[in-house]
């Protein structure tokens, strides 16, 4: 069983997302085996035009404007919940940049390996600003990690992977940049070596203008346009998609 294939462009991205690719094509050529009449061009135009809504997905600038961002920050959104997706993510992020800055929003269920997700995430370049926010999760409030909880465990993975950070507590993503430009005026963060931003959401759950609070951080260190990445939990990508579908 064979297949010859050129120039098949993947609306997946990843390495993990190829291997997927060839694993379905292999799939398919058993398939095909068996009996299964499946031509050499239905399998490239499912390659092709396989989409994957919640996972490695770039919003237009159309859809960041829904959200309230001016076109400042590139938004990503991946529904990574586990060590290894958080390992496959983080190889999304450093081949689309591998050198601007980068904003973590994290928000996840309580019964995840909330450490080993952190600490493979902060394994490549470090982040400019991780923010934490709670995930209205299916179950109710009792399987929601609460975004202060969260915190204090991105805290300890920075901590045992040497990461110099700054913790600006507790933000509600309406602040102005005034205030956002006060939170960062200490000297420390002022300095010429800017270490590591994080903060969570105050109260309640998610809300999209923590996405905004993550672009005014960016901006207001002097390192925007930058990239946006909202993860931790599918539940936590299903709002925005779900907000982008009144849109």
């Amino acid at each position: 069983m064979s297949i010859e294939m050129h120039d098949i462009n993947l609306q997946l991205l990843g390495d993990h997302q190829r291997q997927n690719a060839v694993t379905a094509a292999c799939t398919a050529l058993c398939l095909r085996s068996l009996g299964w009449e499946i031509s050499d061009a239905s399998i490239q135009a499912g390659l092709r035009e396989t989409q994957l809504p919640g996972r490695s997905q770039f919003l237009t600038a159309e859809e960041a404007s829904v959200l309230g961002l001016d076109g400042a920050s590139t938004v990503l959104i991946d529904g990574a919940h586990t060590e290894e997706s958080a390992k496959a993510l983080s190889g999304v992020i450093e081949a689309v940049r591998p050198e601007g800055p980068l904003a973590l929003v994290v928000g996840m269920a309580s019964d995840k390996e909330h450490l080993a997700f952190a600490e493979q995430l902060l394994s490549g370049q470090t982040p400019d600003v991780v923010l934490l926010t709670e995930a209205s999760i299916a179950g109710g409030s009792s399987r929601a990690m609460p975004a202060s909880s969260l915190k204090e465990v991105w805290i300890a993975a920075a901590r045992h992977r040497g990461i110099e950070y700054v913790d600006i507590g507790g933000i509600s993503g309406t602040e102005t940049l005034e205030h956002i430009a006060d939170l960062l005026g200490s000297p420390s963060l002022s300095s010429r070596r800017k270490p590591m931003v994080i903060g969570c959401q105050d109260m309640g759950p998610f809300s999209w203008n923590l996405i905004i609070a993550a672009s005014q951080l960016l901006e207001s260190r002097g390192r925007a346009p930058g990239l946006i990445c909202v993860t931790g939990s599918l539940h936590l990508v299903g709002a925005i998609l779900q907000k982008l579908g009144r849109h």
